[in-house]
């Protein structure tokens, strides 16, 4: 009987793994498709209801889940247009990571008197400002929800009463 020297007995071993490895399949993640593309589509506006304001000022906000609050000298009323967060929906991969950036604060302006109130994005239904797509496949909508606040400034909050208009800016970054 012949003893293998560890030499010979290294280079068999060796030769017998690779033969192993050669025969299972190795597995990894699955890179997402290239390009990754991402669709943002706008379904509901930000709307912050009817409410009056005294002389003093303060801020109504309405969270990503459609609650409206309000601090100050601002008063809610239950009538005319219905509080709403903005509802946007974005078509990904699923498993994407998606960044958020708020490109504001933002200028509102009634176009009958110009006075401005600013608007402040801050409610995200994702948590954070970013977040990982969940839906199944690329053709469902992933809903974010989004909720800001106004600020009403004491030097106008008597003179402010009409319809105001403005848009804000959301960037969605795929990484």
């Amino acid at each position: 009987m012949k003893i293998l020297s560890s030499r010979h007995l290294y280079t068999l071993l060796s030769a017998l793994l690779i033969f192993l490895f050669s025969f299972f399949e190795m597995v990894a993640q699955e890179n997402p498709p290239v390009p990754v593309q991402v669709e943002v589509r706008t379904s509901r506006n930000l709307n912050f209801g009817t409410f009056t304001a005294g002389s003093a000022g303060g801020n109504v906000t309405v969270s990503f889940d459609d609650q409206r609050s309000v601090d100050g000298d601002i008063f809610e009323l239950n009538f005319g247009q219905p509080v709403s967060a903005a509802l946007f929906d974005v078509y990904a991969n699923p498993g994407t990571i998606i960044q958020i950036q708020d490109m504001g604060p933002y200028t509102l302006e009634n176009q009958a008197t110009g006075l401005q109130i600013d608007l402040f994005i801050n409610s995200f239904s994702t948590g954070q400002k970013t977040f990982v797509t969940k839906a199944p496949n690329a053709e469902i909508p992933n809903e974010v929800f989004v909720g800001g606040t106004l600020r009403i400034p004491p030097e106008n909050s008597g003179n402010l009463p009409g319809t105001y208009f403005g848009t804000f800016t959301l960037n969605f970054i795929h990484q």
